[in-house]
Parts: C-alpha cells; structure tokens; sequence
C-alpha cells in the first residue's frame, strides 16, 4: 500500500508543478524583471523565505548545485523584491489553473477540492521544513482554485 503522503503529493503535484512549468507564470516573472528562466525559478520558489542569499536557498533545496543557485541568487533581488516573485508565480499559477479547467475552476469540485487539502496541509509540522513554515506565514487565499495552488505549493 503506498503512504498517505505520497497519495497526497500524486495528487497536489500536478496542481503545483503549474507554477513552474506553464507559460504564465513564466511570462509574469520575466515581466516582474528576472533575467531567464532560473533567475525567476529560484526567485519565485524561495521568495517566501525573503531576500536570502544564494547559500540558504542551496541549503534549504539541497537538490540543486550551489553553482547554479549562485547564478541566480542573490542577484534576483536586484531586479525585483521576493513579493514581487511570489505574487508572478502564484498569479500565473492560477491563471494557467483557470486555462487548463475552464469552467470547472470555478465548480464545486475545486472548492471541494480545496478544503481538503487544506485540511491535509495545515496539519503538517513545520519543524524542519523551513520553506514550508515560510509558506505557512503567507495569509490564505479566499478564492478555492488560488487556495489550492497555493497548498498545493506549501505541502510538506
């Protein structure tokens, strides 16, 4: 039997994987001032933690080389603020969302949707996963299809 966590993400990623990936939040971070794709990829999923420099964001990732990190941190936060790369990834996150499910992102179904997995993700511990407690302190969304990008994107 696989891990209720494993079902989880199985679940979530496909919803979160849209705020990498997907032409618009893509767009918005080079339009918010990021120079390529990693610039605006390390900016925007470490923007919750601050403007840290390149050796936190390498420490807390641990999947990438420092070499490329460095490359794109803390040089990011010259050309705009991590709120700024937060609000390009989750604004186009949704509207990529809003793209692929028409007029079921509006449904019942997402908001269904939405609060349990809040429920899963609110649950988790933020000992230890600093990104996720970084997460944890940005206020929730109202809206059910920005909500659950955005637990998709905290869930530990």
């Amino acid at each position: 039997m696989e891990p209720n966590a494993r079902r989880l993400w199985k679940l979530l990623e496909p919803i979160h994987a849209v705020g990498y990936f997907s032409p618009e939040p893509v767009a918005l971070l080079k339009e918010a001032g990021y120079r390529g794709y990693w610039m605006g990829y390390f900016a925007a999923r470490s923007a919750p933690l601050g403007p840290v420099p390149a050796e936190v964001v390498h420490a807390v990732f641990y999947n990438f080389a420092f070499s490329h990190v460095s490359r794109a941190l803390p040089d990011a936060w010259g050309f705009a603020p991590p709120e700024a790369a937060h609000e390009a990834r989750r604004s186009g996150a949704v509207a990529a969302l809003r793209r692929q499910l028409g007029s079921l992102a509006d449904s019942d179904d997402v908001a269904r949707a939405a609060s349990l997995a809040s429920r899963a993700a609110l649950s988790a511990q933020p000992e230890g996963r600093p990104l996720y407690a970084a997460l944890r302190s940005i206020p929730l969304a109202e809206d059910p299809l920005t909500l659950l990008w955005g637990l998709g994107h905290a869930a530990p």
